[in-house]
């Protein structure tokens, strides 16, 4: 930064006089922006000129200081690399951090992680709408200064500093604002949704299965009358997160119109996921991690239904927090089926709701380790046309 000379050598830097106007000038040297004084104003413009001078040498000094010093995006792929396989995620909580984590390093990357405190991050989470977000991102910030301290790359763990939140219903910022799905929300949604998520609803409503679920079914896990899944979300924790459902007609009738594409049946092979599409360009980027070609990320799928609902006047003309998402698919089956006669208990466990006895084998080897005789039997014996007469 280049020091602006004075016209006479009893003023500090970055003042000179204001020629022809009278007066003083202070020029701010990083935005070149002039501050005029008035004559009278001597005293006022020559504090303001010393203290730019200080802030400089101190700026100054903080840049020879942080000179090899680690910013937070070599932290973040240094976390990534050393701490990241040993954490005991499932694939979509690991991808939900992966995910912050991208954020973090996009938006503060280029900052040096010594000289980033906890009155700096709680101002950047001002984007956090409720005490979950909060406190979820709050976790991930500490996980990475944590990594940081262990390699004395700071001094404090600056993110245990920030409050956390409560996240108690009797707090209005925390009771849930969405509005549940009700039938004629969901045909409306339907009619404009195309063939994939058609297939996905419609599967949701009928298993009660969760987005991810419904995304990882293949054509394979179809084999003697049932239909094998895992709920993802759960496995780690209840063995009621394994469960084979019934073949029904109906959801036999959906597996089938799921491999009928533009009038041709396709193999399963060729299909192996249920819910599948063809990308409208091939590109690297669009295909690259996925199982298959023709995966449907549970991100896209949940931006289809978005779409598709917000083209329904009710709910385009409604606040966004408020409009349902796929979600609540889940939750519409499930009162459906408890106004049709369905006990509690069946329905839960339909919704994998929790026991424990397999998920030992589970965690130690995988989907691969579990016999059918592990997975709980369950039934989802209404059709579509059943749950929404």
């Amino acid at each position: 930064m280049a020091v602006v000379p004075s016209k006479k050598n009893d003023y500090p830097p970055y003042m000179y006089d204001d020629g022809d106007r009278g007066g003083f000038v202070v020029i701010n040297p990083i935005s070149n922006r002039k501050q005029r004084f008035a004559a009278s104003e001597k005293a006022s413009a020559e504090e303001t000129a010393l203290l730019l001078v200080k802030w400089v040498r101190g700026e100054r000094h903080a840049r020879l200081m942080d000179s090899g010093k680690p910013k937070i995006a070599g932290v973040v792929e240094g976390w990534k690399r050393d701490r990241l396989p040993f954490m005991p995620w499932d694939d979509s909580t690991r991808k939900a951090h992966l995910w912050k984590l991208e954020r973090i390093k996009r938006e503060l990357g280029d900052r040096y992680i010594a000289r980033t405190d906890c009155v700096f991050l709680t101002d950047w989470l001002v984007f956090c709408k409720t005490a979950d977000a909060w406190n979820k991102w709050r976790y991930d910030l500490i996980l990475l200064w944590q990594y940081a301290v262990s390699k004395n790359l700071t001094a404090s763990n600056e993110p245990e500093k920030i409050l956390d939140r409560s996240t108690s219903k009797k707090l209005e910022i925390n009771r849930k604002v969405r509005q549940p799905l009700d039938v004629e929300g969901f045909v409306a949604i339907y009619d404009k949704a195309p063939t994939f998520l058609q297939i996905a609803m419609d599967q949701s409503l009928i298993t009660l299965q969760a987005r991810t679920e419904i995304c990882n079914i293949e054509h394979a896990h179809y084999r003697d009358g049932y239909l094998y899944t895992i709920r993802e979300k759960t496995s780690g924790d209840s063995d009621m997160a394994f469960i084979r459902i019934e073949i029904t007609e109906e959801l036999d009738a959906i597996r089938r119109r799921s491999l009928m594409v533009d009038g041709v049946t396709h193999l399963p092979s060729s299909r192996p996921f249920l819910v599948h599409r063809s990308p409208d360009r091939e590109r690297r980027q669009w295909t690259e991690g996925k199982p298959h070609w023709t995966y449907v990320n549970p991100e896209y799928l949940s931006k289809a239904f978005a779409d598709a609902r917000d083209q329904v006047e009710r709910f385009k003309a409604m606040d966004a927090r408020r409009r349902p998402t796929f979600h609540e698919i889940r939750g519409l089956g499930s009162r459906l089926q408890k106004q049709r006669g369905r006990s509690k208990a069946d329905i839960q466990k339909l919704m994998t709701h929790t026991d424990q006895r397999a998920t030992a084998i589970y965690l130690q080897g995988g989907a691969s380790a579990l016999r059918d005789e592990d997975y709980v039997s369950v039934s989802a014996p209404f059709t579509r046309a059943e749950l929404l007469r």
